[in-house]
């Protein structure tokens, strides 16, 4: 008859080599699900942004820097708390774009806020979208910083997004 070999503590020493390992994975797939939605949340937003500015006429403001300061305020409630005040890289630029225009609420104009430091900048644009520049249109890149974290390995991501839309609605004069 053959010996039995006592086996009680195989368990353990299994657990103790593979739960590290089953822990990595788990919090990497969480990390990674929560920068996605971050980066689901600034795409929305961008889209929505400009689509909102698209059709907000600009005759409803006293100026350009009021209009676009609308639609940067759109643009950041549609983020669902993404680009909220404090967010880490947290960067908004909204742009109406028309170096044709020669009217005050009818010519290129940039709202840029990084961190809570607002600029608005005279033929400025948000990125160079190839459209010609005869189309009006309304631009918006937004950005945060967002940690991607495996337990002992960290990294920070910059994600961002940007849109631009067809200006369709009514011009202030």
């Amino acid at each position: 008859m053959k010996a039995v070999r006592d086996s009680r503590g195989a368990a353990l020493v299994e657990l103790a080599i593979a739960l590290p390992l089953v822990v990595m994975l788990v919090v990497g797939m969480v990390s990674a699900a929560i920068a996605y939605n971050h980066q689901l949340a600034l795409s929305h937003a961008a889209r929505e942004g400009a689509r909102f500015g698209a059709t907000l006429p600009t005759n409803n403001y006293a100026s350009m820097n009021d209009w676009l300061d609308a639609v940067a305020t759109s643009t950041v409630g549609d983020a669902t708390g993404t680009l909220a005040v404090g967010a880490p890289g947290r960067s908004v630029c909204v742009a109406f774009v028309h170096p044709d225009g020669t009217l005050a609420l009818d010519s290129t104009k940039r709202r840029l806020d990084t961190g809570g430091a607002v600029a608005y900048d005279d033929d400025a644009t948000c990125f160079t979208d190839g459209r010609p520049d005869s189309e009006r249109r309304v631009q918006v890149v937004v950005e945060r910083d967002s940690e991607f974290g495996v337990v002992f390995w960290s990294s920070n991501l910059t994600l961002d997004s940007e849109a631009a839309s067809r200006f369709e609605a009514a011009l202030g004069g």
